[in-house]
């Protein structure tokens, strides 16, 4: 997605906190204290936020948090990485296509033969690499996306979008809306087509043979086509929200627990701003919404290792503090890192660390659904996939025809592909 969001949690809104290059202050600072400044994701969780201020009571430095809204995370990230401004750490996507945006072997410190990945089992080998270096310190769960459901209004959930196509015309004579769709986000929209292409990408076949140039997007019927066509079919049967050019995703949250809507595609990363719409009453999250998988013809998750908690070291040329920000990844993922997981209540990375106790039943669903068919996002190793949400905002305003969207797409994969010099191309 750029993994959606492709990616959250992901993509988001204007102003950030603070605008700070990698320089950090003129101030003086303590003997052996430095300032480190992270650029993180604003949709980071308290006990995360927390971990960050623990990091500076062990350690004696200093964190400078630049928060990037997590609405327009991806573009915001980008622009301000373009211009040369550089972190002491960074916070984003771990999917390769992510990892190629930041054009790691110039930019990026690489972090192979660090403990933790050997400690992460697979994760690495389609996650926070490029030919083979490592370069993400990766500690959440995998962002798993699916359909959230209102239990109330709708018992059984769809499995399919044939199910889905079914259950829309039910729940529009019952007066809901049958799927909220937040286009005022504009990075939401990519979820429900990337959701359809699951059934395509086992082993992420698909994904591999569009990055591999043995396929392309725009091929007459190829499974994306098919994706953006099922998805404006749901348009013109009238299953989206009236007002879904200008919703935001913080809109769809809190009309699924109202019961104003039955389902919204989302991602896990999405979890406190569903406890957030029910005014972080989890009793009432818990209660009322589900999570399932859904696919064009079975019940599948997808998953793209996520940008809530992943952290990169961005080179900077400071010794001090360039070995100030290894620590932050070593105590990120050290000994602290099971605290973090209990602290969160949410499923851990590493192999060796347990998963944790009075975990809500939502996340639970999203766990279930997980292990029981998870594929990952066919995009997530494809460069200049970025241009999709922008493409969905045409599609939904009428402007292009699945067809030519994905012609469009196709060409901007092919630009970046040769930039990347991608084999194939």
């Amino acid at each position: 997605m750029s993994a959606p969001t492709r990616l959250l949690g992901a993509a988001i809104g204007a102003v950030l906190a603070l605008s700070l290059s990698g320089c950090g202050s003129s101030a003086p600072e303590a003997a052996g204290q430095v300032k480190l400044t992270l650029w993180h994701n604003s949709a980071d969780p308290a006990p995360l936020l927390e971990m960050y201020k623990k990091f500076e009571k062990q350690s004696g430095h200093k964190i400078e948090l630049v928060a990037i809204p997590s609405d327009g995370f991806e573009d915001t990230t980008q622009t301000k990485w373009a211009t040369g401004e550089r972190p002491d750490i960074l916070e984003y996507h771990a999917t390769v296509s992510g990892l190629l945006a930041l054009n790691p072997a110039q930019n990026l410190r690489e972090l192979t033969g660090e403990a933790y990945i050997a400690r992460s089992g697979d994760l690495y080998q389609a996650a926070g690499a490029v030919n083979g270096k490592v370069y993400a310190a990766i500690t959440g769960f995998p962002q798993v996306f699916g359909l959230y459901y209102n239990k109330k209004l709708l018992p059984e959930p769809p499995k399919t979008f044939a199910d889905l196509s079914t259950a829309c015309a039910t729940l529009k004579s019952s007066g809901v809306t049958p799927v909220f769709e937040a286009g005022g986000s504009i990075w939401p929209t990519q979820i429900l087509p990337i959701l359809y292409l699951a059934g395509a990408n086992q082993a992420n076949a698909y994904g591999k043979a569009i990055a591999g140039h043995t396929s392309t997007l725009a091929d007459p019927g190829s499974p994306f086509v098919a994706g953006l066509t099922a998805y404006a079919k749901l348009k013109a049967d009238g299953c989206f929200n009236k007002d879904i050019v200008t919703a935001k995703f913080e809109d769809s949250m809190k009309a699924l627990v109202s019961g104003e809507a039955a389902m919204v595609a989302q991602h896990s990363d999405m979890l406190p701003a569903l406890l957030a719409a029910a005014g972080g009453d989890q009793k009432k999250v818990d209660e009322t919404v589900g999570f399932v998988g859904l696919s064009s013809d079975k019940p599948l998750v997808t998953y793209a290792p996520g940008p809530i908690g992943t952290f990169y070291l961005p080179k900077t040329g400071d010794a001090a503090r360039e070995k100030a920000a290894l620590d932050f990844v070593r105590f990120m993922t050290g000994p602290a890192y099971a605290e973090y997981i209990t602290a969160a209540k949410t499923f851990p990375v590493f192999k060796d660390v347990p998963d944790p106790e009075g975990v809500s039943s939502v996340l639970q669903d999203v766990k279930k659904a997980y292990d029981g068919g998870a594929v990952i996002a066919f995009n997530s190793d494809i460069p200049g996939m970025g241009g999709l949400a922008q493409l969905m905002s045409e599609l939904i305003a009428g402007q292009k025809d699945p067809q030519k969207a994905a012609t469009q797409l196709q060409g901007q994969v092919e630009q970046a592909a040769k930039a990347a010099g991608l084999p194939g191309w």
